[in-house]
């Protein structure tokens, strides 16, 4: 097999972002700069494992593994480098030319089928096709102008790749036949159907399409709309098929991520054109489900990228019923969740058709309300107020909900509503709380506890400091390793920095075998002519322990600019710590010497050792490196 170009592999390195190919397998939460989750290399209930975007590495304070993206699929898949590059490529769907893998190599990477990737690469030329027929054709012209009319600008349309299916049976059809493509496989991917006769035709006919992408970006299905017409389902998606799942689809979720990270959020919307309306509006976190209701699978995806989601459901009576169910999920798998309730039961497309971009943004920001005071609502329009049973039994409904709220402050707001909604006073509002906490206890023992990031208690990004793979020496021998650290830390990040320090070390050597290996190998790693690079670096090393090393260096703090001066200190703190090491090594050789009677030898041991003393009071800490002792 062909070697992958050193080019190649820099520049899938620099365009894959290491957060969410670990996001596939770990569920991570931000936490400061980085992302931390539960390692998936050892048993952990407290989460030790971080990911760093900004430096592309993780590594796990636990149990020390840490590396890049390609080490960790390495470790985790049990991949060869090559494999753990072509599945990085893959999962981060890039157009990059790779040698093909050796029929050996290919069954140990988990990759789609043949046929599926055919399957997705139909679903493109047909998108493509589409999105012609409605911008360039005048078949097209009427949806167009029905996207217009409903303020979608062309722009928007590209954007989204909006495209036209026309009201004839085989447009897709003979367009696949043209090019040889195998129409029964086409079939199987849900673009054709198979009539009873055993002809096939185009299953989607005079519809706007909207494609939609997994949430690896890979175009996987549509969804057609009607426009012109009332007869048939308002939009039909693809059927259920190897690649299409509308369980595990969420539409906008791969082209949305970077801002939901941005936002730390998402922003949970009902149908297509709502997502393309917030996007317009410049909220780009928008996603949707593919006309379900939320599934645990579509949870799994949001607690990848966010802990936060903002339910912006129609404002219908179907709407809050539909946000209802929803943030009940996310509650339960411990999302922190806000609800948008858009007035006059107004969805968010027409919300912002008729107030305009501005004033969504305003009420997105604005009138966001807790999933208590959500639930609340909902439970009160459930009942008739003018009832007095119906009055009583929504109280209780909501103390039971109330109660389930941590922060005494919050629940002192909701009890000073309903205070003053039915004129009770707060101490007998409190007295029912407390038997509704009560009974919430009794029902939380009789549930078993799950793991989930609720209890975890993740180390702050400043205390990575405290966290390393080599264990730390007290006193003085700990400002040695921080040191050692530092200038290891500044070498791998700098190739000016290398080059200063090399020369200020001279034939010093590191204390720590690890450093010096390390140290060792920089050497030859700038020799070959590669450019300073943490991630790069790692590739180059075979040693996995060396990987770790280098993981736990990048994830500690260190001044932003190192000066030749900071780098002399450093180094005279390790000459320092060697000097008084070989000290304390002569100190013993002077008491077995004793202890053995040999008078002369502990004589001459003694005046080694006033000697070094001497040198290290005279600051002359180049005395360590004296090999005449």
């Amino acid at each position: 097999m062909r070697r992958i170009p050193e080019e190649t592999i820099d520049r899938i390195r620099n365009q894959t972002d290491i957060v969410d190919i670990i996001g596939h397998y770990v569920q991570l939460k931000k936490q400061g700069r980085n992302y931390i989750g539960l390692c998936p290399f050892h048993g952990e209930k407290t989460p030790s494992f971080s990911v760093s975007p900004e430096k592309q590495i993780f590594h796990c304070f636990g149990c020390g593994k840490g590396g890049n993206v390609f080490s960790f699929l390495m470790e985790h898949d049990h991949l060869t480098f090559t494999e753990a590059v072509h599945k990085v490529a893959e999962l981060s769907h890039l157009d990059v030319e790779l040698p093909q893998l050796a029929s050996d190599d290919s069954a140990a990477v988990p990759k789609e089928t043949s046929e599926t990737h055919k399957m997705i690469e139909m679903h493109q030329l047909a998108a493509k096709l589409y999105h012609y027929l409605l911008l360039e054709t005048e078949e097209g012209l009427e949806a167009l102008n029905y996207l217009k009319e409903r303020g979608m600008s062309e722009e928007l349309i590209q954007t989204f790749q909006i495209g036209f299916a026309p009201n004839h049976h085989a447009t897709i059809t003979s367009f696949f036949e043209k090019r040889d493509l195998d129409l029964h496989l086409a079939v199987a991917a849900g673009l054709l159907s198979e009539r009873d006769n055993g002809d096939i035709v185009d299953r989607f006919r005079n519809r706007i399409m909207f494609p939609i992408t997994d949430d690896r970006g890979q175009l996987v299905g549509f969804s057609g709309r009607l426009y012109n017409q009332e007869e048939g389902p308002k939009y039909l998606n693809s059927p259920e098929t190897p690649i299409f799942n509308k369980r595990k689809l969420l539409y906008h979720f791969s082209e949305g991520r970077q801002s939901i990270r941005k936002y730390e959020e998402v922003l949970l919307l009902e149908g297509f054109m709502d997502v393309i309306s917030v996007s317009e509006a410049g909220l780009l976190n928008g996603i949707a489900s593919m006309g379900t209701s939320l599934t645990e699978e579509h949870i799994g995806l949001i607690k990848r990228v966010a802990n936060r989601a903002v339910i912006c459901y129609d404002g219908d009576s179907a709407g809050i019923e539909a946000a209802f169910k929803a943030g009940s999920l996310l509650a339960q798998a411990k999302i922190e969740i806000y609800v948008l309730s858009l007035p006059s039961g107004k969805d968010p497309d027409e919300y912002i058709r008729t107030y305009g971009a501005d004033k969504f943004q305003t009420f997105y920001t604005h009138e966001r309300q807790t999933w208590t005071a959500f639930k609340l609502y909902y439970l009160s329009r459930k009942r008739n107020m003018a009832n007095d049973t119906e009055r009583l039994a929504y109280i209780d409904e909501a103390l039971f909900e109330i109660g389930k709220i941590d922060q005494a402050v919050e629940r002192e707001l909701y009890l000073k509503q309903l205070s003053d909604e039915f004129d009770i006073t707060i101490p007998t509002l409190k007295e029912q709380l407390q038997r509704a906490v009560q009974e919430l206890s009794r029902q939380k023992s009789r549930v078993t506890e799950s793991h989930d990031f609720s209890n975890m208690l993740p180390p702050p990004d400043e205390s990575f400091d405290d966290f390393q793979t080599m264990p730390k020496e007290k006193g003085r021998r700990e400002a040695h390793f921080v040191a050692e650290q530092h200038l290891m830390k500044a070498m791998i990040e700098n190739q000016d920095a290398f080059s200063q320090i090399h020369q200020l070390l001279e034939s010093s050597r590191f204390y720590n075998d690890d450093f010096q290996a390390l140290y060792t190998h920089l050497i030859a790693y700038y020799l070959d002519g590669n450019e300073a690079s943490a991630s790069r670096f790692m590739d180059y090393l075979t040693d996995m322990r060396l990987k770790n090393v280098v993981s736990s260096l990048e994830m500690i703090e260190s001044p932003e600019e190192q000066t030749m001066e900071a780098y002399s200190d450093y180094i005279l703190s390790m000459k320092k710590y060697r000097l008084e090491i070989k000290i304390k090594q002569k100190e013993q050789e002077v008491h077995e010497k004793m202890r053995l009677q040999d008078h002369e030898g502990a004589i001459k041991a003694s005046t080694e050792v006033i000697l070094l003393r001497k040198s290290l009071a005279n600051k002359d800490y180049d005395f360590a490196d004296d090999e005449t002792f």
